[in-house]
Formats: C-alpha cells, sequence, structure tokens
C-alpha cells in the first residue's frame, strides 16, 4: 500500500467551510482566513489522547488551526470511515511539541484531531511499518464515533474507553487489509505503564489485546479464550483449605505472597520494599513471590512474542539485567531489575531444541546460565557473564523425569549450589553453580517439595533468614529453594 505520512494530514473536512489558500493578485479577492477559536470555545474541551500525557495546547489550536488539503490525509480518513459507511467530519490541527495525537472537541461544534508531526513520524520510524498513521487516526476516530470526547472522565472510565478505541483500530484495520501486526505495529513502537491502577491509560499489554480483538472481530474469528488442558498428575489446588492462608503472607519479614485470578497489581508491594522475584500461574491462578532487598528499580513485561524488543530497551535502561523469565497463559513473563551501579553482562538465546551447543558456547566466553524458560514451543536461556557481582566459576546442568534429589545432594557435596530449578515442557530443569566465594561454611541452601501450596515453609524458611531463590509447580508438586549467607 502506498505510505501514509502524516505530518502532510492538514486538511477540511467540512467542504463547505474550506477556502482554497492562495497569493491574491489584483484580479483577485483576498481569501478569508479561518476564524480564531473564541474564548467561550476555549473554556470546555475533553480530550482523549493515544499515549499518556501531552495534552493539546489550545493556544497552539487557536493559532495553528488549518485550512489546506492532503490527498494522502482525506484518503485515510476516507478509507477508515468507509468501513462504517460514514462520511468524514473531522478537522486536522498540526500541534507541534506535544508529543501526542488526541481526538478534542470544543464548544465551538466541531470534532479536531490534533497531532504532533514529529511524534507521528517517530512512531512510524520506530514501527517501520506502513500502517502506523492510520492506526493511530483510527484510534483517534475511534474516539469521537464512540462519544469519548463528549463527556470527562476519571482514570478506570479513560482507561475503558481507550481499549475501545483501540478495539475500533484493530477492528478497521482488518477491513483494510491489515495484518495483526501491522494492526498492532504503532502500539508496539510507544511505552505504556505496565501497572496501570493509577494512570489514564491501560498497560500496554492490556492495548495490545484490544487490537488483537477488534481485528478478530473483523476477520471473525472466536475472541473467546481456549482453555489449557490440565497437566497429567497434577491436582487442582485448594486454597481454602490450607493450613496457613496465603494472606497470612505479610507476618513474612523477607517476603510477599500476592495471589490473584488475573495478574495482579504490584504496586502496593513494590512500595512496602518488595521485588518481584517468581511467579506460577496454575489453573487459572496467579501466585507472585516477592522479596525484599533485592535489586532496586524493576521493570515487568507481558508479551505474546518473546520480548526481545523489551529486552534490549531495558538493558539500556538504569543497568537492569533479566531476573525473571517464565511463559504462562499463552504470554511471555519477563522481569528486568537494576542492582545500583552494577554492570552485568548478559545474552539470551531461544530456540526450539534445548540450546546445548550454545550453553557449552557460552560457557566458553565465561557466560553462565542464570534462567530459563519454555513456551511457545521454544526454549529460552538467559546468561551472565562472571564478574565481581556474581563470581561465578563452574555449572552443570541437567534434566531429568524425576525430581532430581540425589544430583542436588552429590553437588551440594561440591559446595555447588542451585541457580536455576524449574519444571519446563514436562522435565525437572536443574541448573547448579559453583561460585567463587561461597562453599557450605559460610552459605546454606535448602529446597522444600510439597503436595500443597508451601505457604508453612515459606514462612518457616524466613523465620530462618532464608530468602527465595526458585519456585516451580510441576509434576504434582511444589517445590521451593530459598537460602541465606551464614
Amino acid at each position: 500500500m502506498k505510505r501514509i505520512i502524516l505530518p502532510f494530514l492538514l486538511f477540511l473536512s467540512f467542504s463547505a467551510f474550506s477556502q482554497q489558500m492562495r497569493k491574491p493578485t489584483s484580479k483577485t479577492t483576498p481569501v478569508q482566513q479561518p476564524q480564531r477559536i473564541s474564548k467561550s470555545a476555549l473554556e470546555t474541551q475533553f480530550v482523549c489522547t493515544y499515549g499518556e500525557g501531552g495534552t493539546p495546547d489550545l493556544l497552539c489550536m487557536d493559532m495553528q488551526r488549518s485550512f489546506s488539503s492532503s490527498a494522502d490525509a482525506s484518503g485515510a480518513t476516507k478509507k477508515i470511515l468507509s468501513v462504517l459507511g460514514l462520511a468524514p467530519n473531522f478537522v486536522m490541527v498540526p500541534c507541534p511539541n506535544i508529543d501526542n495525537c488526541a481526538a478534542v472537541t470544543l464548544n465551538d461544534g466541531f470534532r479536531y484531531i490534533v497531532y504532533d508531526q514529529d511524534f507521528m513520524q517517530q512512531i512510524s520510524n520506530t514501527a517501520s511499518n506502513d500502517w502506523t498513521s492510520i492506526s493511530i487516526l483510527a484510534h483517534e476516530i475511534g474516539h469521537h464515533l464512540q462519544g469519548h470526547t463528549l463527556r470527562r472522565t476519571d482514570n478506570e472510565e479513560s482507561r475503558k474507553m481507550e481499549l475501545e478505541a483501540d478495539r475500533f483500530s484493530g477492528f478497521v484495520l482488518q477491513k483494510l487489509g491489515a495484518t495483526l501486526n501491522d494492526s498492532q505495529a504503532a502500539m508496539n513502537a510507544l511505552g505504556h505503564p505496565e501497572d496501570d491502577r493509577y494512570s489514564s491509560h491501560p498497560a500496554k499489554w492490556k492495548r495490545l489485546n484490544a487490537i488483537k480483538e477488534g481485528w478478530n472481530d473483523a476477520a471473525g474469528v472466536n475472541n473467546t479464550p481456549t482453555s489449557t488442558p490440565e497437566p497429567e498428575r497434577t491436582e487442582r489446588i485448594d486454597v481454602a483449605s490450607l493450613d496457613v492462608e496465603i494472606s497470612d503472607a505479610v507476618s513474612m519479614d523477607y517476603h510477599d505472597v500476592i495471589q490473584s485470578d488475573d495478574f495482579p497489581t504490584l504496586a502496593d508491594s513494590w512500595s512496602a520494599g518488595y521485588n518481584y522475584k517468581a511467579a506460577v500461574y496454575d489453573y487459572d491462578h496467579w501466585y507472585v513471590f516477592m522479596r525484599e532487598s533485592f535489586g532496586g528499580w524493576q521493570a515487568y513485561r507481558r508479551r505474546e512474542e518473546f520480548p526481545k524488543d523489551e529486552i534490549s530497551e531495558l538493558w539500556d535502561e538504569k543497568n537492569s539485567i533479566i531476573t525473571s523469565l517464565d511463559y504462562f497463559d499463552g504470554e511471555w513473563n519477563l522481569t528486568m531489575t537494576s542492582f545500583d551501579d552494577k554492570f552485568i553482562q548478559q545474552r539470551w538465546t531461544t530456540n526450539s531444541e534445548f540450546p546445548k551447543d550454545k550453553i557449552k558456547e557460552s560457557w566458553e566466553e565465561d557466560y553462565y546460565i542464570t534462567e530459563a524458560a519454555y513456551g511457545d514451543g521454544k526454549w529460552a536461556i538467559i546468561f551472565n557473564k562472571t564478574g565481581n557481582y556474581e563470581p561465578f566459576t563452574n555449572q552443570m546442568y541437567g534434566q531429568y523425569d524425576e525430581f532430581p534429589k540425589d544430583k542436588i545432594k552429590e553437588y551440594w557435596d561440591k559446595d555447588w549450589f542451585i541457580t536455576t530449578l524449574k519444571y519446563l515442557n514436562g522435565q525437572w530443569l536443574l541448573v547448579m553453580t559453583e561460585y567463587e566465594d561461597r562453599n557450605s561454611s559460610n552459605y546454606m541452601q535448602r529446597w522444600n517439595k510439597t503436595a500443597d501450596f508451601p505457604m508453612d515453609k515459606l514462612i518457616k524458611n524466613d523465620n530462618e533468614d532464608l530468602k527465595l531463590d526458585c519456585v516451580t509447580h510441576g509434576d504434582g508438586a511444589w517445590v521451593t529453594v530459598m537460602s541465606k549467607w551464614r
């Protein structure tokens, strides 16, 4: 398709009010300029922005409202509205330095779409996709058509409206011939809060899902989520029957455990001084394990595709590294954490087969396994380079059909310690590491394996000053690994 460049979106949708701009000559009557927006028109405004912040400056609208035309812009708007059989009736207004695009209504009776040319171009460049401009434009038109710009709202209602406009955008783009990736390209290129509790805009993953739902609706695809088959030899956990309720986790000193049917908000636990350490998603229920004094700043991302772009972005922010990676409920779950001013080199690899060769190659270059995950038909292995923060000296791994308690004891006796223990792809993956500064005289580690949720073990170990290293659930068992410096 022809690439639409929104910096040229300066057009009038109401032909009755348009006039061709031209230099007056002695044979022509001077052209009447657009009327300035009156003070009363500026007093009441309703704005729906594509991203956080950057609301339009109404003085900018007053000074820069343009009535020139653009064939590309007019054609894009007509295409979007042709899906619904409607004619265009929006005024486009360029507004620099707002770093956003917004649907706006004023008391003058017109409906506006206000945009920052640089913002639109930056999104297009970042996404390297021809559909981004149409996607953003469709989103803002969706706000107008669904009446979102006719009333003021609180943050909760605003988040709902944003998802409705995102869904409209996905629907329109599918009808225009865009792929799902095309339809989500603009949103993928734009940063959003992952914790949206106090935000006017939903978390990015929610917005991507809304676009997908709209796209699926247009394509005739059923949006009802498919059920995940229950793994063999695993019984459903009855939380109500536990001897120690999950809510009692607040009595622990070093840990906080959050449980919820939907992925829980982490803000309160973060504010209380805990950081994300691990999570388990089992039978449509989340169990998130938070640990005190585990790193500093954190970022959490959930994505349907392996989050390589997010990893690259966050590596550059506050020297953060991958500290948790899982695949749950059809999504990759990534947590990255900064550790003061320490710079820790890191790499990752993905492969449909367990990457033995890549592990061997990484070991030879002094990179050691620190995390592993399996999902969407692929293995993902994370490596840290040995250094002054975690001076690794040796490492082993193994995959086992049965829980490898004998192998753990064998390597404990050599003063090696568990760094990864997960039930992945139907087997136990065990990684044990030898450290330069750890041995059985100054460091201790303990694992617990239970059929029921291990709250009593967590509290017992917490009271003995042990802190969580790993937690996993599979093969009918919960397994936790906790450790401390003696």
